[in-house]
């Protein structure tokens, strides 16, 4: 009988030296710290209230009208019987993962050298907040459009659920719109609608800087936590910060995005989104374990000794009044 044996191959490594000569031999060396400024959280996902689902889908119900009340003679009362209205409200749970495997061999030369030996940590942790961004920007610009009959996998984004929309044209004033669209929302006589904040595409946030500047306007200052402080503007709501998100998505020339109409051949459409925080909900399953975070679990070696880490977060997004509680403001800007 035969026996095949297959032969074990050497892998070539070139030498790596930087100058070798009399007296000297220069090796590669490198600053114990990696360079990272890279984005790993969203200031304004922090500020959404997360809570347990009630299921998939999670279901709430949202009351629209109460009874209505009339006039009558007072000695001869006719009332007409009326009641509250409410409607059922669900909405899908989506599903935001992240996955890396880790080299058994490359992880223990990485640990032998010790130079770096916490990246690892550092590249496992970052599953989790490649989930947190993705969630940062589906939070706006998901591109499902609807939240009970699912279009596809990602949110049905902030700029798609809320309905009520205004837009600024070019050379028009932001901070003159901004606080009209805030006055409207207060001034509605069927809802209790208070507003809490505006929140921005950091250009657009640089116009309305540029705008108050030539108006000889002065901005209030408010914090929005611990040490950071962002201008705010006078409304009818009182004080609203005007929160900077990188995540807020610009829309191009000659295009239409969100329900607004194209945009004119040589401007950009900015986004400005006047919100009831608290009206702005992020459901979750967790498994029954409590943890509203994205989870991380660790599936073990593979055939080829690679270790596997997914991360996975069950949940949506809801802006609860979407047809009344919010807008959507486009800014027409170079």
């Amino acid at each position: 009988m035969t026996m095949q044996v297959n032969a074990a191959k050497w892998a070539d490594v070139a030498a790596a030296a930087d100058f070798l000569g009399n007296g000297a031999i220069e090796i590669n060396k490198y600053e114990n710290e990696i360079y990272d400024i890279v984005r790993r959280t969203s200031e304004f996902l922090n500020r959404i209230d997360v809570k347990p689902a009630t299921g998939h889908p999670h279901r709430y119900f949202e009351e629209t009208a109460i009874g209505v009340a009339g006039w009558t003679d007072p000695r001869n009362i006719t009332p007409s019987t009326t009641g509250p209205t409410r409607v059922e409200r669900p909405a899908m749970i989506k599903a935001i993962t992240a996955q890396t495997n880790l080299s058994l061999f490359d992880v223990d030369v990485t640990r032998q050298q010790g130079q770096f030996a916490s990246v690892e940590a550092k590249d496992i942790a970052d599953i989790i907040n490649a989930i947190v961004l993705t969630e940062a920007s589906g939070v706006w610009a998901g591109t499902d459009t609807s939240l009970s009959l699912p279009t596809t996998t990602q949110y049905v984004g902030l700029l798609t659920q809320i309905t009520t929309q205004a837009t600024v044209a070019s050379g028009a004033s932001i901070i003159d719109a901004l606080k009209a669209q805030v006055a409207l929302l207060v001034a509605n006589q069927t809802y209790v609608i208070r507003p809490t904040a505006i929140v921005v595409n950091p250009v657009l946030g640089d116009y309305i800087d540029r705008e108050a500047k030539a108006g000889q306007l002065t901005m209030d200052k408010v914090t929005l936590t611990a040490g950071v402080q962002v201008m705010a503007l006078q409304t009818q709501a009182g004080l609203l910060p005007l929160i900077s998100d990188p995540f807020m998505p610009t829309t191009g020339t000659s295009t239409s995005a969100y329900g607004f109409s194209a945009t004119p051949s040589n401007l950009k459409g900015y986004y400005a989104v006047i919100l009831c925080e608290k009206e702005i909900e992020m459901p979750v399953i967790h498994g029954g374990d409590g943890n509203l975070k994205p989870r991380l679990f660790q599936l073990g070696l593979l055939a080829g000794l690679q270790g596997q880490y997914v991360g996975v977060h069950f949940n949506c997004v809801i802006a609860k009044g979407a047809t009344y509680a919010h807008v959507v403001v486009q800014v027409l800007r170079p």
